[in-house]
């Protein structure tokens, strides 16, 4: 339930089936990774494997070792005790608070991979944009040179496209820097290396694109 849940959430955040589905994977990849969560699940299954009468024997053994005029024989020992109080308590507040904690620590799971999701999806829509930029500046800067031959711009008119171009390949680098940074966000909180985390995110890469990295056209 909790996951269907989460998946609704993630479909009314704005996100597309096919992410919602990589998002998914990201957190089934997640789950059996997190220290946390997996605290939490080793004490909930210690908790239910102490119910019942298991749960209130307790046994006790030694060995010691005794004789007379240097010759030793050894004597063991072995106790098993019943805690009548132990076997009849009532669990189930502790069990239920147990599985609250581990559901707890799998939503906390979930919302840490999402919101490294989503900064990627936002960092590469950034740096889409930002090679869309430089592409209007070099068409632009094209157009002035050309004009400038004709006499129809003024050489001040082309170093001034010259910088508005300089300032947008700035912007691109500095955008893919924040896209690469996310990426490797995004692999922390599901915790892969970037390699298995490229592979998860490919479908989501137009024309087989790989994820954090541009293309050999130039765009993220």
């Amino acid at each position: 339930m909790a996951a269907l849940l989460f998946l609704a959430w993630a479909l009314a955040q704005g996100l597309t089936p096919r992410e919602v589905q990589v998002l998914e994977k990201l957190v089934a990849e997640a789950l059996p990774r997190d220290p946390a969560y997996l605290r939490a699940l080793a004490d909930l299954e210690a908790a239910r494997s102490s119910l019942g009468l298991l749960g209130a024997l307790s046994a006790e053994a030694g060995a010691s070792l005794s004789g007379d005029y240097g010759q030793v024989s050894p004597s063991y020992r072995l106790s098993v005790s019943l805690n009548l109080a132990e076997l009849f308590r009532d669990k189930g507040p502790a069990l239920r608070a147990l599985e609250a904690q581990a559901e707890d620590a799998a939503r906390a799971a979930r919302l840490r991979v999402a919101e490294a999701f989503f900064r990627w999806l936002a960092a590469r829509e950034a740096a889409r944009t930002a090679a869309d930029g430089v592409e209007a500046r070099e068409a632009e800067l094209k157009a002035v040179q050309a004009r400038a031959r004709v006499g129809g711009a003024t050489p001040a008119e082309v170093l001034a496209a010259a910088e508005r171009l300089s300032q947008a390949r700035l912007a691109l680098y500095r955008a893919n820097l924040d896209l690469a940074l996310a990426l490797e966000g995004l692999a922390r909180a599901v915790g892969l290396p970037l390699e298995a985390l490229r592979a998860l995110l490919r479908p989501l890469e137009e024309g087989g694109g790989t994820p954090g990295a541009p293309p050999p056209s130039g765009r993220p």
